[in-house]
């Protein structure tokens, strides 16, 4: 019998074509365009490799996984009932999307206003609330602890981001 491929698989083909596509990219950056302690191919390499590393992980967790569209149920002759079947116990969650990308959407247009630290702060708090989390003052602790600390870093290695108070966050 030959299987389908399925959803998750083209998914996580698409997911590796674009790391590869990027990856090719990445040579056209010019290696003396530098100006931090690191240079200008190192996050977009990590990207590139965190994309490919996820794509074929998740094209490998699909292939060993018996999902309901690789079980064949018996009196189920009709592929496109099993799939209307299948697409109605996955609906997608609005409310999730809409808390998360909103909250990157204020991230990016109140970075220059308040800070990296407070934006990155509200930015991971929204992605706690949108997963709904169940201790909201540990997720704004930690998110704050984690944009603090992402801060940090980025200032040991030499990049510039905007702060709220010049040189403290």
């Amino acid at each position: 019998m030959i299987r389908r491929v399925s959803g998750e698989q083209w998914l996580a083909m698409g997911i590796i074509v674009i790391g590869l596509v990027m990856a090719w990219q990445i040579s056209d950056i010019s290696v003396d365009a530098g100006y931090a302690g690191v240079g200008p191919r190192f996050f977009p390499s990590l990207v590139v490799t965190g994309l490919i590393v996820a794509g074929g992980a998740l094209l490998i967790q699909r292939r060993h996984r018996n999902g309901p569209d690789t079980i064949i149920e018996e009196g189920a002759n009709d592929s496109d009932e099993v799939e209307a079947e299948e697409a109605a116990n996955h609906d997608a969650d609005w409310r999730m999307f809409a808390i998360v990308s909103g909250s990157l959407l204020c991230n990016m247009a109140l970075i220059g206003f308040i800070g990296f630290t407070l934006a990155g702060t509200l930015l991971c708090f929204g992605v706690c609330r949108g997963l709904e989390t169940r201790r909201p003052w540990l997720d704004l602790v930690l998110s704050f602890l984690l944009a603090l600390g992402l801060f940090h870093l980025f200032k040991t290695l030499g990049l510039n981001l905007p702060a709220l108070i010049a040189g403290v966050l």
